[in-house]
């Protein structure tokens, strides 16, 4: 099978009048040597809050024939379901690559609908009606993105930070994204590349507005990685960013924009302010516990002594919070209004295969704020 591809591709390369660059050529010969097939790994993600390269357009049509489809990627991690529903009608096939510092990011396509997976998450029994889109993530030189010898490479590949979000226009990115739209993600390496299924509440219901899909390295989205037009409404890449990133335009059907859902449902994200626009404070989602239910979720969970630390703070009032990986920001005003000295709050929990982890935040008598995680095995 791998000489009848490689048979194609030369067949393809031949017909055309193009000469491949030499980033391409280094891309084939390593794909070609390569022929691991890694374990997929599966996060769930139940999110409070998230307060929060300059790129250049690949022309080659190699990207797109060379990486899976998203159904093949459905199918690597085991859903059968989604991988039926990426082979519809409905779905959309996009395969636009960009290349930002060392990566490549192609956004190969999206669907959106009720009941489209095999698996479970507390936020689609509550939701059921979710967008699911599949990315890869790849070395521009064609190199493994797994560390070299590694057998699996599953946890030597994690030890990169990559954050895929979708992001509303007229809505500011640091606070309707991903986290915040009850997001999470499956993903598996597959040749040296990472395939990362996110799915987050169904985003057509935005199509008219304009959406985007963000990916990029990092952990954080905010005014650092992305800019925000207060007046239009657009999302950029911030081109001063220290992380790789490529923001793509999603191809959605206007036809099935829904102007008072959506309305509604940011009203629902963000109760304590208009639905017109996105709250800048932390109070109103931190107390938002509608998807969540924290307390039956901690039970039995222990705080991780060493992930107890101090919040730091950037020049433009955001404070980070940071521990093994797993990380917050936020603007450091808003935490102050909602913390009470001593009373920790939580504001984040993530559930994966293994474990549940939650961030918790509490400030003391000198507005100090502290955080730490919690964790628990399941």
């Amino acid at each position: 099978m791998e000489d009848k591809q490689l048979e194609q591709l030369l067949t393809k390369a031949l017909s055309s009048t193009v000469e491949p660059s030499e980033d391409l050529n280094l891309i084939i010969k390593n794909r070609v040597k390569e022929n691991k097939t890694m374990k997929p790994v599966h996060k769930r993600m139940a999110v409070a809050l998230i307060a929060a390269a300059i790129f250049i357009m690949s022309g080659s049509a190699f990207a797109a024939w060379q990486l899976l489809s998203p159904k093949q990627v459905a199918e690597k991690l085991g859903d059968k379901a989604l991988a039926k529903a990426f082979d519809s009608e409905n779905a959309i096939q996009i395969n636009e690559s960009v290349t930002s510092g060392d990566y490549t990011f192609t956004l190969h396509g999206i669907t959106s609908g009720e009941n489209l997976s095999d698996f479970k998450s507390s936020a689609r029994d509550i939701l059921p009606d979710r967008t699911y889109a599949v990315v890869s993530i790849a070395k521009k030189d064609g190199t493994s993105i797994a560390k070299a010898g590694s057998e699996d490479g599953s946890e030597d590949y994690q030890e990169l930070n990559f954050i895929v979000s979708p992001l509303i226009k007229g809505q500011k990115p640091w606070q309707v994204n991903i986290f915040t739209m009850n997001g999470g993600y499956s993903e598996c390496v597959v040749d040296g590349v990472i395939y990362r299924m996110v799915d987050c509440d169904n985003i057509e219901m935005f199509a008219d507005r304009g959406v985007y899909l963000y990916v990029g390295t990092g952990i954080f989205i905010n005014n650092q990685t992305v800019n925000y037009n207060e007046e239009t409404g657009e999302i950029t890449l911030n081109e001063n960013s220290k992380e790789a990133g490529a923001l793509f335009d999603l191809p959605l059907d206007v036809n099935k924009a829904d102007h008072e859902k959506a309305q509604k449902y940011l009203k629902e994200l963000f109760p304590e302010s208009s639905p017109e626009s996105s709250p800048s404070d932390f109070e109103s989602a931190a107390e938002d516990s509608s998807f969540v239910n924290w307390e039956d979720k901690l039970d039995g969970a222990v705080v991780i002594p060493e992930s107890i630390k101090e919040v730091t703070c950037d020049e433009n009032g955001y404070a980070y919070y940071e521990y093994n990986r797993d990380s917050l920001s936020f603007l450091l005003d808003s935490m102050l209004d909602v913390l009470e000295s001593g009373e920790w709050k939580t504001v984040r929990i993530s559930d994966d295969d293994k474990q549940i982890k939650a961030i918790q935040f509490s400030k003391d008598e000198n507005d100090v704020i502290i955080g730490r995680t919690l964790s628990k095995s399941k």
